[in-house]
């Protein structure tokens, strides 16, 4: 994270990564196991539910200069999904991503 005081309008934004990551570790079976579901905080989680998670903590990760390299690739291999949602991925961003990596 960059070395930018936290303020009080990120805080929402803060504590929804947290809980994001804390939903992501523990439902992290379905990376390996698509097939799969997992049942965690009184919910049936499936691999397109990750994959969202995952969409939604990069969009919120970006401002605050976290590291999303892993998450580009990831997401962009998981174009199908994403359109489910209607969530559009930025071919730009991976471009970059890979540039950089």
């Amino acid at each position: 994270m960059n070395n930018q005081p936290i303020r009080a309008e990120d805080l929402p934004r803060l504590i929804r990564l947290q809980e994001l990551c804390k939903t992501m570790n523990a439902i992290e079976h379905l990376a390996t196991a698509r097939q799969d579901k997992v049942v965690y905080a009184g919910r049936i989680w499936r691999y397109a539910d990750l994959v969202y998670l995952g969409y939604e903590y990069y969009v919120l990760a970006i401002p605050y200069s976290l590291k999303v390299d892993n998450f580009c690739k990831w997401l962009a291999a998981e174009q199908a999904i994403l359109q489910q949602f209607n969530l559009a991925w930025p071919i730009a961003t991976l471009t970059a991503a890979t540039v950089e990596a």
